[in-house]
């Protein structure tokens, strides 16, 4: 136990603990590399976290902490958190929230605030869910749900489902480029390019309104295999062009927002508002185990590409975990330019043994003209300049 005389010194000089928070946060912001999504998620969850500790009191300093508050924090955090949660899915992590409070308490006993070590600790042991690839008998459902129909003119008008473009372009973009999904929905016409070698690209790059990157290795281009040629994408991209110029949005409909990006509504559309929900919800039988989501676009990707002999470094590159050794190879060893070799691995290994025959943007078109003056679902997308 401190001397009397160093307790007082230390009760004496204690910031309040919601002043303490913020000056946390800012460290962590200023010693970390966090992507904008990351910093905002942050500077929300301390929000959360420091009105619990504090029990909302703003006076309260943080020589106040002691080990009787431990199960205090530990009930009225998963109350706090499940009241101001705006959806059942993906809900807050309460381990991410103990973990957090941690590393706050060690700052803080570092810096001589409080003279215990004070922990939050679960007593629940948990298991993470693994994201899965997609199964054929997957991919052939998904393909084949109301987005990839060929209906006739009259079966169109029935559709209640709103025919934004994401919804029929994403999916496909996702197992055939392995791109995250936010890489996807902030997509600018300009990033559909031809290039040096003559072979069409998708530039995942962070030029152009609020674009992103989760890090630098994430910059790249992913060649357009024919499948997506197939399905009429360079078509979309020209119709695109010819509509809102080279700087457009390839998918205009999705909104920005500095929590979820570009992503939250085909988030929602694809994952629904809770596990097992949503379109891939509505059409993988395992989905509702929690280990079917968007992100299963990318392990299909990745697995099929393995599984068909494509080499690690060629994979890590496509997916943006591109190594130095795999920057040394492309540049001195090779002897066929980076981009063709990228496209026939892609031609190559991309056989997921499901029929996309009738896959085609034209099909979709003819819901989108069916719906034309009929008021849309949901919000209203913000315009940006």
């Amino acid at each position: 136990m401190l001397p009397i005389t160093q307790m007082l010194q230390q009760l004496d000089s204690s910031p309040n603990i919601q002043d303490y928070f913020d000056e946390v946060r800012q460290r962590f912001i200023d010693a970390n590399g966090y992507s904008a999504k990351g910093k905002n998620m942050l500077i929300a969850r301390m929000e959360k976290l420091k009105g619990v500790v504090s029990g909302n009191d703003p006076k309260r300093v943080m020589a106040d902490l002691a080990l009787q508050d431990i199960p205090r924090i530990k009930r009225q955090l998963p109350a706090t958190l499940k009241k101001q949660k705006r959806s059942k899915s993906q809900g807050e992590n309460l381990q991410t929230y103990y973990q957090l409070f941690n590393r706050v308490m060690t700052e803080a006993r570092n810096d001589g605030f409080i003279c215990i070590e004070l922990r939050l600790n679960s007593s629940k042991t948990t298991r993470r869910v693994q994201t899965k690839p997609f199964a054929v008998d997957d991919l052939t459902a998904l393909f084949n749900g109301w987005p990839y129909s060929q209906p006739t003119s009259e079966q169109a008008e029935q559709i209640s489902r709103d025919a934004h473009p994401y919804r029929f372009w994403l999916l496909p973009l996702g197992i055939f480029t392995g791109a995250r999904l936010n890489e996807l929905c902030q997509l600018r016409v300009h990033d559909i390019q031809r290039d040096d070698n003559n072979v069409n690209v998708i530039s995942i790059n962070d030029n152009g309104f609020n674009k992103q990157l989760k890090n630098e290795q994430s910059r790249r281009d992913i060649p357009i295999c024919s499948a997506l040629k197939d399905m009429g994408f360079m078509e979309y991209v020209q119709e695109r062009r010819e509509q809102s110029g080279k700087d457009g949005q390839l998918f205009e409909e999705l909104s920005y927002s500095k929590e979820h990006l570009y992503s939250r509504m085909p988030s929602r559309f694809f994952c629904g508002y809770a596990t097992g929900t949503g379109y891939i919800g509505e059409h993988c039988q395992h989905a509702k185990e929690g280990a079917l989501n968007f992100k299963s676009c990318r392990r299909s990707f990745a697995q099929r590409l393995e599984t068909s002999g494509i080499a690690e470094s060629t994979i890590s590159h496509l997916l943006g975990h591109r190594s130095n050794a795999c920057e040394v190879t492309r540049k001195h060893y090779l002897d066929k330019p980076y981009s063709v070799l990228l496209k026939e691995a892609l031609e190559q290994g991309l056989k997921f043994g499901v029929d996309y025959s009738h896959l085609h943007w034209q099909h979709y078109k003819a819901i989108i003209e069916s719906q034309q003056g009929r008021s849309r679902r949901g919000r209203r997308p913000k315009t940006h300049a």
